[in-house]
Parts: C-alpha cells; sequence; structure tokens
C-alpha cells in the first residue's frame, strides 16, 4: 500500500512538472506583461477606476480573498477628507520624484511606474495614480496585496518547488529571457516602483514551514533562477537609475484606538523631512572620523557588537553614510551604510521582532568578521534558519544605520504596538543592521552624493559584492533590516583611530553634540 501510495506521489508531481514545461513561455509572457501593461489592458487600472464606496461589488472582481476588514477599510478610506487624501497622494508622488535627487539619478525620459497598494486602499491609491498622471508619469498597477496570503497560494509555490530541477530551470530561464525581450521597449521605459502598505494584524508565530520540505537541489535551482532574473532585468532596469516610494498606514486590526493611531501615522507620513536630514548630516559628520561602531543593550538586551566602518581616502569629498530623507522610504529617518564585514563581531540581540510577516521571540545573530555564523530563537534554531536565513546557511551583514525618528517610536510605545510595526517604520526607531545584500546591490558602481554636504558616499560594497565581476553568486536577492529599539540601547559608541571614543545614544538618546533636536520626538509618548 505503502509503495503504491509512492508511486502515485512521484506520478503526481510528474505530471505537475510536465505541465509546468508546457506552459513555461506562457505564463513568463503574462508576468511580464503584468509590469508593463497600461490603461485599458490593465485589470486592476479598470477596478480601480470604478472603485466607489457606494458598492462593495468591484472588489470581487481582483480575484483574490476580499476580508470584512478589507472592505471597513476601503469605506473608511474613501471617508477621509478629499483634499486630505489628495494632499498624500502627491506627497507620496513628490517623494518618489525625489528620490532621483537625493540619490543623485537621472530618470532621462522614462514614464513607468510599478504601483501596488493593499485592497482597501483604493481611495489613496487613485489619488497616487491622479498625482503621477499630472507629473508626466505612467503608473503601471500590479497586483494589489491582501491580508492575507491564500492557503492555495502557498500551496501552488511549495508545489513550483517541490519541482523544481535542472530541466525545469532552463525551460523558465529561457522563457523569461524571451519574454524580456518581447516587451523591452516598454520594460526600458521603468524609472521605478511606489508601494502602499499595511500593519494592524497582531503577530503570531509562523507554524507554517514549507521551506523545511523542499529539497537542497529544489532551493539551489530556485535561488539561481531567482538570481538570473534579478541580474537580467538589472540590466535594463538598473538599481543605479531608478527611485521608488514606500509608505504603510495603520489598518482596524491594529486595535481599538484605530482612529487615534491613524492620524497620527498619518501625520508623521506627511511631515517635511528636511529639518531632521539636517540634524542627521550632525550624525554623519560625528560618524565620518570614526573606524568602528560598538553597540552595548540593555533592559534585558544582551547585544554586544562591534561593527567596522570602511576607511575614505578623501574626508574632504568622500562620506560613510548617506542621509536618508522622507523619500524612498516614508517616513524619514536614517543614516546607514554598508559595513566593512572584517573586524565586524559580536552578539545582536533582540527581544520581539515582526520580519516580513514572520515573529521571533529572542532572536540572537552571532557575527564573526561579518558572517552570521549562529542564529537562534526561542522558537528554535531551525525556526530562523527555514525562514530568517533561507536558503543559506550563512548570510553576511549588508547594512549598518542610525534610525533618528524619535516621533515613530514615541507612538509606538504610547499605543502598544510591538511586534505589529511594519520594518518600514520600525527600522527607524532605533539603531539597525540588515543581514543579506548591501543597500547598493547591483549599484555599487554609481556614485551617489549627501545632498547637504555634497560628498559622495562611497561605502557602496563590501568584501563579497566587490567580487561582482568575477563572481555570479555574490548577492543574497535578500535585504532584512533588524532594529534595536532606543530603550535597549545602553550605548552607541564610534571609535577613533587614535582610538578615542565618541559617545551617538547613551540610555536610548541622542547625545553628540547638535543633534539633541532628534531627542524632541519622545516628547511624553513614552508614559
Amino acid at each position: 500500500m505503502m509503495k503504491e501510495q509512492g508511486k502515485a506521489q512521484v506520478a503526481e508531481k510528474e505530471q505537475w512538472k510536465r505541465k509546468l514545461l508546457e506552459t513555461a513561455v506562457s505564463r513568463a509572457q503574462d508576468f511580464v506583461k503584468s509590469l508593463i501593461r497600461i490603461g485599458e489592458e490593465n485589470p486592476y487600472e479598470m477596478i480601480l477606476e470604478k472603485a466607489t464606496p457606494e458598492s462593495t461589488d468591484w472588489m470581487e472582481e481582483y480575484g483574490l480573498p476580499v476580508t470584512d476588514t478589507d472592505r471597513q477599510m476601503m469605506k473608511f478610506w474613501f471617508g477621509l477628507e478629499k483634499e486630505k487624501l489628495q494632499a498624500m497622494g502627491n506627497t507620496v508622488a513628490n517623494a518618489f520624484l525625489h528620490g532621483f535627487i537625493s540619490q543623485s539619478r537621472d530618470r532621462k525620459d522614462r514614464k513607468r511606474v510599478r504601483f501596488f497598494y493593499q485592497i482597501g486602499q483604493e481611495a489613496l491609491a487613485k489619488e497616487v495614480v491622479k498625482a503621477l498622471k499630472e507629473k508626466g508619469l505612467t503608473p503601471v498597477i500590479t497586483e494589489p496585496h491582501i491580508l492575507y496570503a491564500s492557503q492555495g497560494q502557498k500551496d501552488l509555490l511549495l508545489e513550483h518547488g517541490d519541482v523544481m530541477d535542472e530541466e525545469l530551470f532552463h525551460a523558465e530561464w529561457e522563457a523569461y529571457k524571451a519574454a524580456m525581450y518581447l516587451y523591452e521597449k516598454e520594460l526600458k521605459d521603468t524609472c521605478g516602483m511606489i508601494g502602499i502598505d499595511q500593519f494592524g494584524m497582531e503577530p503570531v508565530v509562523d507554524t507554517g514551514n514549507e521551506n523545511a520540505f523542499l529539497s537542497e537541489e529544489n532551493k539551489e535551482w530556485l535561488t539561481k533562477l531567482s538570481q538570473k532574473k534579478r541580474d537580467f532585468e538589472a540590466q535594463w532596469i538598473r538599481p543605479s537609475e531608478i527611485s521608488f516610494c514606500k509608505v504603510a498606514f495603520p489598518n482596524m486590526l491594529v486595535g481599538e484606538r484605530f482612529e487615534q493611531i491613524f492620524d497620527d501615522f498619518f501625520q508623521m507620513n506627511a511631515e517635511v523631512s528636511e529639518p531632521f536630514e539636517l540634524l542627521q548630516q550632525v550624525l554623519i559628520d560625528g560618524l565620518d572620523t570614526c573606524e568602528t561602531m560598538e553597540i552595548k543593550g540593555c533592559n534585558g538586551n544582551e547585544t554586544d557588537i562591534k561593527i567596522s566602518l570602511w576607511p575614505v581616502k578623501d574626508p574632504e569629498k568622500e562620506t560613510k553614510f548617506l542621509n536618508c530623507g522622507g523619500d524612498l522610504n516614508i517616513p524619514y529617518g536614517e543614516v546607514f551604510t554598508t559595513p566593512r564585514l572584517t573586524g565586524t563581531t559580536g552578539l545582536y540581540h533582540v527581544e520581539e521582532i515582526c520580519l516580513k510577516g514572520i515573529f521571533y521571540h529572542d532572536l540572537r545573530l552571532t557575527f564573526k568578521d561579518g558572517w552570521v555564523v549562529d542564529a537562534t530563537c526561542k522558537e528554535g534554531k531551525e525556526y530562523v534558519m527555514n525562514r530568517l536565513l533561507y536558503p543559506y546557511q550563512q548570510v553576511t551583514m549588508g547594512e549598518f544605520a542610525i534610525g533618528s525618528n524619535t516621533k515613530a517610536y514615541s507612538i509606538a510605545h504610547r499605543y502598544q504596538l510591538g511586534g505589529r510595526m511594519p520594518i518600514l517604520i520600525y527600522e527607524k526607531m532605533g539603531p539597525h543592521i540588515a543581514i543579506g545584500d548591501p543597500c547598493f546591490a547591483r549599484s555599487e558602481d554609481a556614485p551617489i552624493y549627501n545632498m547637504y554636504d555634497h560628498k559622495e558616499m562611497v561605502c557602496r560594497e563590501n568584501e563579497v559584492t566587490k567580487d561582482r565581476e568575477k563572481k555570479e553568486d555574490v548577492y543574497f536577492e535578500n535585504h532584512v533590516d533588524i532594529t534595536l529599539p532606543y530603550h535597549q540601547v545602553e550605548y552607541l559608541r564610534g571609535i577613533k583611530k587614535d582610538g578615542s571614543k565618541v559617545a551617538f545614544i547613551e540610555k536610548g538618546r541622542f547625545v553628540l553634540p547638535g543633534t539633541d533636536g532628534l531627542n524632541t520626538g519622545f516628547g511624553g509618548g513614552e508614559k
């Protein structure tokens, strides 16, 4: 009986693989076309045009799971003042365009902007689309995001990965390349991406573990296919030549005080960031004098790590950190760099955090010369390996940054949002690292300058990505920010070449002379 069942499963998998092989071309064309279609050819644009709060029938046309929360959020968004919606739509569109200035990039005559939103956010999405068109841009609306992935979607991904081998890899890779060439002109018209996210869901431990069921061969070919696709698209849509903008708003799942929480985050997302960027420039001036950073945790946090910084050849013209305002990632603000792997060693400990929808308790990452050599959490070592580090056994530290948005921290603390916070905002609420690729992956060779001191930010690669011309596998295709919130920071200090130390944060407060203005966001929100 067992043998018969085994044979049936093998036959079923082979049949599914044959179907994937036969449909590789059509699937690739449908996927690539979804990245460039506009007007009447774009079903989501047609749905958005007809979206009104008087009915919810049009929401069924998405062909995606629509929840009661989605319907309630749709009516809530449409119930906001028209002027308020228009202002936020313009804020998002202007932030996207400002990214070309802050990132030293040339849009040229490219017009297409990939745009996604959450089902339920149609009122704001309409205003973003309108603002983009008024500025001469062409939104390409891709499939809206949903609250919860359906089991059918999860099963489909698992079934695809379960039969991925060399034969299917080559079929899908060739089909993808052909589809890219088929729509080459339209793809090269792409100048960036805009995304509107949502948050508020109660964090839960992920009990599913579909990645654990894939064989090493499956993982290897899936990873290779992903890398090849990213490398190929980057030849036409170069990361060094595009802009993007992401912003997030709470949904009703955030709790009984939803409207207060929503208003606080809405106002913060609309805030002008220039005054804070000027304060961040003071941080950068101090950071540029340091060779190493050291972080020590407190209040139960056991972080104890040293992070090595790259030297600069000409301090008058070069800088180690980029000043990030409220354009690419709304809201403001952080300063960040690509750390030097050699010398980056120690324990990075986070008591609780939600990363890409997956919750971790007591997450501990041990680094040696920039590589994660051990990763554990309360849920178990395999839990981390099959989710956070997947599909690798070891990854590098790709970023070191200091989040400076104390107002975001104060709001989150006031409402006790904890793990409900999206990393888009959470990364602004304290020092943080990212594991995986550096921020400038595939754009390391393009110069980028800070807006206020006009110095070139030269720390764009690490010891792994510097070999990108010689090797194919220098990228992880992943970048995960992991924040240490202010109240768990005993100190963040820099060490100069002569061994003297510069204090940036002590007991959760900015202490570098000239940066006290960053502390004003704390207000009374922590009480």
